[in-house]
């Protein structure tokens, strides 16, 4: 039929019909390929936001029991005095102020005396002190920035301590625990209702009674705020809720406070993306960490819900929506711009021939046959297209896609540079000296760490004695590894003058404050052993004491003696303990948590115990044989789950004086990965 058509008229259907038929279908692959490349970006992107709100949620939120148990170290090392509640004031101020998320901290004694230190909602900073047992009433004075506060208080008022959930709530619990989110309205604006949460550890006596209890309160106000400040697509929204389903904080402003001061559940929210996820979050809602599309007003969205919160002994759910406009409305406008220039190309294509449809598929072609290359690995490849300027739009995004996988190549070949240089900072091997079997080991959960061991070469040591440091930096990645590595070539470089070991932790925190201006900060453990004398000394910054056994008792030496970790306080002293005379085949293991911190599949932790008893059976081994077994408890006791922290320790045996510990310096660089 076609033959029987004037060949003006079939030279222009033939060319046209080929080519809107192959423009259509080169659309349509597009289409589809781009919407499927988007929704693999659209999960990347929604999983790197909740992994930045998970990793701020959990840096906010472990600054509570990090200072409640500083206090508790302090109120066992008898740094803060029970009897003496107004000297604490400087350590709260000096702490609220390095802690700046905090909105208070606060002790409380059985006996009804209570004192705290606190910033209000508007940001002014208040002393208060219950100071008599028999009395109902506490005073509050107003504090200056530098810490300074008028003779007489600013406001009195009744105060019953056995009635505040921050003391009831660990007092009944018996262990550490946090209270549930509660709405409190500060002294300055009765109008203004905040919404808080509270970590309280509670302390006993030796006889069993109750001491009392210290506590840190966390402003939620802070969170919703950083939601706020996150881009989720560009109109998505983030809720934070605990179990029963009732809103923590949401990246829309809104309050998540009702009028009667009670918590909102993420169903009544006035905005219905955040209602929509009160179906999937909540003790009654859908399973956790869980990728769903879900429907809203005949709108399709994406949905991601995790857990957070777990480690901190918080059963909260992170939820994000995102509409699914956000991520293909321009493919669509695309696509119908693209259709609209097929069309004209197939009008040019019937007045022009081959010339115009070569013109206008050749650069698709391109671009896909670029896309392609990409895909198989081939990253220095670049589109230069003048062209239609969708064509040359989409050429500009290939190549700056491009360039960004090459930058994040290159940025993984640098982290596995970075991790190798951290690795050659760890001991190459272990002390030989007589009377000791010595051994170190270091694992991080990261591409490089935060923890620390070394063995000091400290001009005024004698020759039979081991001066080990062990540290621990707090957080992970790269910032963990620079702190710890300037903290190494501080304190090696110290070693080149005299001193003793709390002279060491001295200078070393009075370089690394001015750095870290208190906000960044490590823990360190410094420990000598004679193998002559078996004498032990040790002094810490923050870090938890030597774990010692004694094969006469088959116990464990109960040791004392910590301080402020480094980097916070300028000007801290560190107390120097010493131990006489350690029998023979005595164990002395210097180690980070995250031994003891170890979790199993169900998130059950190794524990101290579980440490005990192992460096019980295994007694009579060697350093080595006992690093090597502890190693592969704790692999096999961590099973599936992921490793979340590093794995640090040195291991000191007490031997005969006659024997040279030997056999685990060939593969102690092993270990130290």
């Amino acid at each position: 039929m076609i033959s029987r058509l004037p060949i003006k008229v079939s030279a222009p259907l033939l060319v046209g019909v080929p080519v809107l038929l192959v423009g259509i279908g080169l659309l349509v692959r597009w289409n589809l390929q781009s919407r499927a490349a988007v929704r693999e970006v659209a999960d990347q992107n929604i999983q790197q936001i909740h992994d930045m709100v998970s990793t701020k949620v959990i840096d906010l939120l472990s600054m509570p029991p990090r200072v409640c148990r500083l206090n508790r170290d302090l109120l066992l090392t008898g740094k803060l005095d029970p009897n003496d509640l107004p000297s604490w004031r400087k350590t709260f101020i000096d702490e609220l102020m390095a802690f700046d998320m905090l909105s208070s901290i606060t002790w409380g004694s059985e006996d009804g005396r209570a004192c705290w230190f606190a910033r209000y909602s508007q940001g002014n900073y208040y002393w208060a002190l219950k100071n008599d047992p028999a009395g109902d009433t506490m005073s509050e004075w107003r504090v200056d920035d530098q810490g300074g506060m008028a003779t007489e208080p600013s406001s009195t008022f009744e105060f019953d301590l056995h009635t505040r959930p921050w003391y009831t709530v660990p007092r009944e619990a018996g262990v550490p625990t946090w209270t549930e989110p509660y709405v409190w309205v500060g002294a300055e604006d009765s109008e203004l209702n905040t919404l808080g949460i509270s970590y309280g550890i509670p302390m006993y006596r030796d006889d069993g009674s109750l001491w009392g209890v210290v506590d840190a309160d966390f402003t939620l106000d802070d969170l919703g705020d950083y939601l706020q400040s996150i881009a989720i697509g560009r109109s998505g929204v983030a809720v934070l809720a605990t179990d029963d389903g009732r809103m923590v904080a949401t990246s829309t402003g809104h309050s998540v406070v009702g009028g009667d001061r009670s918590r909102l559940l993420a169903s009544e929210s006035p905005n219905p993306m955040i209602k929509a996820t009160g179906r999937f979050i909540g003790k009654e809602g859908a399973t956790l960490d869980a990728s769903k599309d879900i429907d809203i007003e005949d709108e399709s969205y994406y949905l991601q819900v995790s857990p957070i919160g777990r480690d901190l002994g918080l059963d909260w759910t992170l939820a994000t929506v995102v509409p699914e406009r956000d991520f293909v409305a321009n493919i669509d406008r695309e696509f119908g711009r693209s259709s609209i220039a097929s069309s004209i190309a197939v009008i040019l294509a019937v007045l022009v021939g081959m010339l115009a449809a070569r013109w206008l598929v050749e650069p698709l072609l391109k671009l896909v046959s670029a896309v392609r290359r990409i895909g198989q690995g081939d990253l220095e490849t670049r589109v230069d297209i003048l062209h239609a300027p969708e064509y040359t739009q989409l050429a500009d995004e290939i190549n700056d896609m491009a360039i960004g996988l090459q930058d994040r190549m290159r940025m993984r070949r640098s982290l596995s540079l970075a991790m190798e240089v951290q690795r050659n900072l760890l001991p190459s091997e272990s002390p030989v000296l007589a009377g000791l079997d010595i051994i170190g080991h270091s694992t991080y959960c990261d591409e490089t760490g935060g923890d620390y061991y070394d063995f000091l070469d400290v001009i005024d040591a004698d020759d039979d004695t081991v001066v080990v440091a062990v540290g621990d930096v707090m957080g992970h990645g790269v910032a963990a590894a620079m702190l710890m590595a300037t903290a190494r070539g501080i304190l090696r470089s110290r070693c080149s003058v005299p001193g003793s070991l709390s002279d060491f932790l001295v200078h070393l925190n009075s370089m690394l404050v001015p750095d870290t201006s208190g906000y960044r900060f490590m823990t360190m453990l410094l420990v000598t052993v004679n193998g002559r004398t078996r004498d032990m000394r040790w002094t810490s910054a923050g870090h938890g004491t030597p774990i010692v056994f004694d094969p006469v008792t088959d116990g464990f030496i109960e040791l004392s003696g910590t301080g402020i970790p480094l980097g916070l306080v300028e000007g801290t002293d560190y107390e120097e303990c010493t131990r006489d005379a350690l029998p023979e085949g005595s164990i002395v293991l210097a180690a980070t948590d995250g031994i003891w911190e170890t979790k199993g599949e169900t998130g059950e932790l190794y524990g101290m115990e579980r440490l005990e008893s192992f460096i019980r059976s295994h007694a009579t081994r060697t350093a080595a044989e006992i690093s090597e077994a502890l190693r592969a408890e704790l692999t096999v006791f961590r099973g599936q789950a992921v490793q979340d922290d590093d794995v640090t320790f040195v291991l000191v045996k007490i031997t005969s004086a006659t024997r040279v510990a030997g056999g685990q310096n060939s593969d102690i660089m092993a270990e130290a990965g």
